[in-house]
């Protein structure tokens, strides 16, 4: 009798964790979500631009157009600072894992289209950020364990 207790017990303590583990994988992704937002942000917003360029992979996806040279992309960020872009008060919108059709949110081509198939690795998200002022930037990013990768910038839209 006691086993059988016992038994039930470690049962419903393992169905308990399993839920409460699952339960949580959805904030734990939003939580790491936001930090991109917040890391992303800073920089941009701090104007640092060989910073965020460091960050970025080559080749780089802007809007629909693909950005192959790195210093163009160091360009990019360098000409985005220069000309005063910011993204105050950024938090995150939504945030989504990379699908078959994720290209088609910088541009349905088949130019994009190969651009993630060909560069964003297995494991990337699509995050949607959104300013005070009402504006709206879109990501590609990749996250390891002590790095993120950002692959696209769309925006402000």
């Amino acid at each position: 009798m006691a086993r059988t207790k016992r038994r039930t017990f470690a049962v419903a303590a393992a169905i308990c964790a399993a839920s409460l583990v699952l339960a949580s994988c959805a904030s734990l992704q939003r939580s790491a979500d936001s930090g991109v937002v917040r890391r992303v942000a800073d920089l941009v917003n701090a104007g640092n631009a060989q910073k965020i360029a460091a960050m970025s992979a080559t080749p780089f996806l802007v809007d629909g157009e693909i950005v192959a040279l790195p210093a163009d992309v160091v360009s990019f960020w360098a000409d985005a600072a220069k000309a005063g872009f910011k993204v105050d008060g950024a938090s995150l919108e939504t945030g989504a894992a990379v699908g078959a059709d994720s290209y088609k949110l910088f541009a349905d081509t088949m130019e994009v289209k190969a651009f993630f198939t060909r560069y964003v690795p297995r494991g990337s998200r699509t995050i949607d950020l959104a300013t005070s002022s009402g504006a709206h930037v879109r990501l590609i990013v990749h996250s390891g364990l002590f790095s993120t990768t950002l692959y696209g910038f769309k925006g402000p839209f």
